[in-house]
Formats: structure tokens, sequence, C-alpha cells
């Protein structure tokens, strides 16, 4: 197989098992299974628990260790990665230089005593000889000031702000894939919009791929090529955004997408969706626990 045709991210009839807190083990994962190719960006969707960010962290390599694989496989930049001493090293490897993750503040903490200044010295150093020029990463990725914000603490700065320094390692290193995880809890609807117009400028000039965890599908189809929704660890179903929304396979995906806030036109206010109802959560139950199997349908356009 052509490298540069050969998918970024595979994931293969994945199930993993979670301990809880009296060692009986749950399904956190069902016979997952998706790629993500090259230029594009792919947006994982669910509820909280629902599977997107334990399925990105396990690709991440940031999972609990205690997590059990049950079964499937998964391939990160060609490499075989699993929940093992040896996976987690070649993920440690991979986050070097190759790919980029970038999270919530709970979930991928930052040196809070660091300075930009002392971030960006230690990005430097994992950077190849040749790299783009630092000055020219940070306007590209919407700082455009970086003087102001070289003296100050990572965790001073705006939930944005960080995330925005996770795309400046991303352009500095090179690096083929960036894996978003659960960014957008931290931002306001503005920023929000703002973090998701960079994602979608960088894909567009050629840059990494992205795999994105997030919890709702409220302007999913203005950025991404697919979207997959998830359910109690199940993949529900998947597709173009603008396709999926349209004509959605499941009324738990419709009401899914209708339940999120949403920003009043012309007003600023922010409005409750709707709740999900009974039936549709007993159709995506009975779809996720007797097997159901979605085609991904790969990248149009």
């Amino acid at each position: 197989m052509n490298p540069e045709s050969a998918p970024l991210l595979e994931v293969e009839n994945l199930t993993v098992e979670l301990p809880d807190v009296l060692e009986e083990g749950r399904i956190g994962l069902r016979h997952v299974g998706l790629t993500l190719k090259r230029n594009e960006i792919f947006v994982l969707a669910g509820e909280s628990g629902s599977g997107p960010l334990l399925l990105a962290s396990l690709l991440a390599g940031i999972a609990a260790p205690r997590l059990r694989l049950l079964s499937g496989r998964l391939v990160v930049l060609g490499q075989e990665v699993i929940q093992s001493r040896a996976g987690r090293r070649r993920l440690c490897d991979l986050r070097r230089g190759p790919v980029t993750v970038i999270g919530d503040a709970s979930i991928v903490p930052l040196e809070p005593v660091h300075t930009v200044r002392q971030w960006l010295r230690e990005v430097r150093r994992l950077a190849t000889r040749g790299s783009r020029a630092w000055e020219d990463c940070f306007f590209h990725a919407g700082l455009v000031e970086p003087e102001t914000i070289l003296g100050r603490r990572l965790a001073s700065l705006t939930p944005l702000t960080r995330a925005r320094l996770g795309v400046v390692r991303s352009m500095l290193l090179g690096s083929e894939l960036i894996i978003s995880l659960e960014v957008e809890k931290g931002l306001d609807p503005l920023s929000r919009i703002a973090y998701r117009e960079l994602l979608r400028r960088i894909r567009d000039e050629g840059g990494p791929s992205i795999l994105c965890t997030v919890g709702s599908l409220r302007g999913v189809e203005r950025y991404a090529n697919r979207v997959a929704v998830f359910y109690e660890g199940g993949l529900l179903e998947s597709g173009p955004p603008r396709e999926l929304l349209a004509e959605p396979r499941f009324a738990y995906t419709r009401e899914f997408h209708a339940c999120a806030p949403f920003l009043e036109p012309g007003r600023g206010d922010v409005s409750l969706g709707r709740s999900i109802s009974r039936e549709a959560v007993r159709e995506a139950e009975e779809a996720v626990h007797q097997g159901w199997e979605s085609a991904v349908v790969g990248p149009t356009g």
C-alpha cells in the first residue's frame, strides 16, 4: 500500500472492559471499527461515558492502564499499539512529534508553573532542524502577539489560548496527527467557533489529520469530514455530517443533535435543547447491544 494512501489510524473490532469500584468489569467499547485518513477531520460524538473519549485516549496513549482489551487492534501511524507497556512506549514515542494531543486541562494537564517561554523551549528541543519559525507558528495559530504571553504561566491562559498552543506544537514538530480530547468542554460558544475554524483552516491548508471528541453534534457539518455517533460504547452510525444529520438511521442521532444548547440568533443568549426520548434511547440500546454493525463511510470531497 502507498504510504500516502494508508490510514493514519485503524481501529478494528475493538472491545474494551473497564474495571469499576467493585472490581467488576463493564464494557467501555463494543466492537468499534473506524479509520482516519490523511487530510480529514473525524469527529467522535456522544454523551459523557459513551465511548469517544475512551477510544481517543487509547489512541493517544493516555488511557488508564487497568483497561482490559477483550478483542480488536489499534494501529497508529502504521504501528500496532495495544494496552500494554510496549504499546504505551510506542505511543509515548509518537507523542514526541508525529502525534500532538490537545485536551481540556482536566484530561491533558500542562505544567502549571511553567511559562509559555519555558514550554516553547521544550517543544523546540524536540523539533527537527529546519522546522518552521516559532513566530510564524504562533501567528498561524491565531496568537498574533506572542510576546504578550511568553512570560505568562500556562495555568493563567484561557482554554482557547492553551488549545492554540497545542496547534503551535503540532506545527513546530511537523505532526501528522492531532488528537483533540474534549477541548470544547472548556470553551464558551464563541471560543468554540474560533477553535473549530482553526482546525478547519489547518486541514484545508494540508496540515495534519485531526481526530476530535465532542459532546454535541451542533455545528459539526461546518468543519468535519466525517462524524461518528456513539452510544454506550458502541458506534451507532457514522458518515459525512450533512448526510448523517439530514437522514440519520436512528432517532437517537436526530434527538442527540437537537438536545444540544445553542446560541439564539442575534441575541447571544444560550438556549437549551430538547431531551432525548425513551423510545430513541431504547432503539439505540437495542442496536449497540445486539451487535449492530454500521459501515464507516469514507470521506467525501
